[in-house]
């Protein structure tokens, strides 16, 4: 009978939305290219000749200031030109840069590998916005907290592979995961090729490119003010920074400690299995967090959750050197952070119009960016410099992320008074 069927399971996320499919498979080549190369190239820099701390701290620097310098203006430009067009021109831009890093890396020159990692990252800066804004137009508003959980889990996967075979390859030098990283860019593109035109609703691309330009400041000044006057979506864009604060001076105490300890026989193979698992925590992490919010618990409260287990599991990583706990603990720090990251993407996106989405993500990406560098070089000049043990570089990111915690929740909950406040004062209000 008709009323005794049941009704047919729902397809997954990827199998109902093919424009998604499209993005997902274009950030699997890309991301899995991008790690494998990290690795290659992070141990040059320790290993080259000019290497060392700071020489890795340069190299991370390079790979995640872009972010911040560039932020204003790619947010600018994913809310103003089509997004699909960016995601094409800045991977075949980054996949021809590329190809500058395998050349210098054959050659040696760690000072040409660090300014084309400078280079690639700016090009990939323009990208971040767009890649955020874009889920916006490939799924439905009900599932972007579900797309954010399968682009982290795509992101943790793949950076727990890319490393681990990083590791492999790079045993055997940079150049081959350079040429696969170059190669995973031209794939990117044929992936994204298929894409529709992707506009920001209600602001159309009006003037090109030169307008967007030069409408950088006035536009990320009026995205700022809108987030300031609504608290939650403040505490949004705020939250992944103390976690990235934490975390710039920790990945330096990875890798060093990855190359003196060597437990998996060479420094690139521990490298690459300190990464692979702390990958995978980053891929299980939202995927709780997620479960947990659909439970009931707020997203903010989830976010928050996360940061201080990222917080505690460094705290633990700066004073163990046993290999097993050192795993241990890299699988937790990678749960707090990858919950951390995801819930507080897909309130930016809940929270904000599609015409502001771009510019708050860039916003987020430009504040997080800068702790990283600010950590991870002044880890570096504490230890390779000042003479400090190498587990300083830890303590000084994670006292950084702690105050910086205390110090946004002090500033949202300020703006929240004062706007409980300003309603209490409008006429006809009082009393109600």
């Amino acid at each position: 009978m008709a009323g005794d069927r049941r009704p047919e399971p729902r397809p997954g996320l990827l199998r109902r939305r093919p424009h998604f499919r499209r993005v997902w498979l274009s950030e699997i080549v890309s991301l899995l290219g991008d790690w494998m190369s990290f690795v290659a190239v992070s141990l040059l820099a320790l290993g080259g000749e000019g290497g060392g701390v700071v020489a890795l701290a340069l190299v991370m620097v390079g790979h995640h200031l872009p972010n911040a310098l560039f932020a204003p203006v790619a947010g600018v430009l994913a809310d103003r030109l089509d997004r699909r067009w960016l995601l094409i021109g800045t991977s075949a831009a980054q996949g021809a840069l590329t190809v500058g890093m395998l050349v210098a890396a054959v050659l040696g020159s760690v000072p040409a590998v660090q300014v084309l990692v400078f280079a690639r990252a700016s090009v990939g800066a323009l990208r971040l916005p767009a890649q955020s804004a874009v889920l916006r137009h490939v799924v439905e508003e009900d599932e972007l907290l579900e797309a954010n959980a399968i682009a982290s889990a795509t992101w943790s996967v793949m950076f727990a592979v890319g490393m681990a075979f990083g590791g492999l390859i790079a045993a055997l030098g940079p150049a081959a995961a350079l040429a696969l990283d170059a190669a995973s860019f031209g794939l990117s593109v044929v992936f994204l090729w298929g894409l529709p035109r992707m506009v920001a609703e209600g602001r159309p691309a009006e003037g090109g490119a030169v307008a967007a330009l030069a409408s950088v400041r006035g536009d990320m000044v009026l995205a700022w003010k809108h987030a300031w006057e609504r608290p939650p979506l403040l505490d949004a864009v705020l939250a992944k920074t103390p976690v990235h604060l934490a975390n710039g001076g920790a990945l330096l105490l990875l890798n060093v400690l990855a190359t003196q300890l060597a437990f998996a026989g060479t420094g690139a193979l521990t490298l690459g299995v300190l990464q692979c698992v702390r990958g995978a925590g980053t891929g299980v992490g939202p995927l709780l967090g997620v479960a947990l919010v659909r439970r009931g618990l707020r997203g903010e409260l989830a976010a928050t959750g996360a940061a201080w287990v990222t917080f505690a599991s460094i705290a633990a990583f700066a004073v163990t050197r046993h290999w097993a706990a050192l795993l241990g603990i890299a699988l937790v720090w990678g749960l707090g952070s990858g919950a951390n990251w995801v819930l507080s993407s897909a309130e930016i996106q809940r929270l904000s119009p599609d015409r502001f989405v771009g510019r708050l993500s860039a916003i987020d990406n430009l504040v997080l960016t800068v702790g990283l560098c600010a950590t991870s070089l002044g880890g570096a000049v504490l230890v390779e410099r000042v003479g400090a043990p190498v587990g300083a570089a830890a303590w000084l990111g994670l006292g950084a992320g702690v105050v910086a915690w205390l110090g946004s929740q002090w500033v949202v909950r300020r703006r929240a008074a004062a706007g409980a406040k300003e309603v209490s004062l409008r006429p006809g209000t009082e009393g109600r």
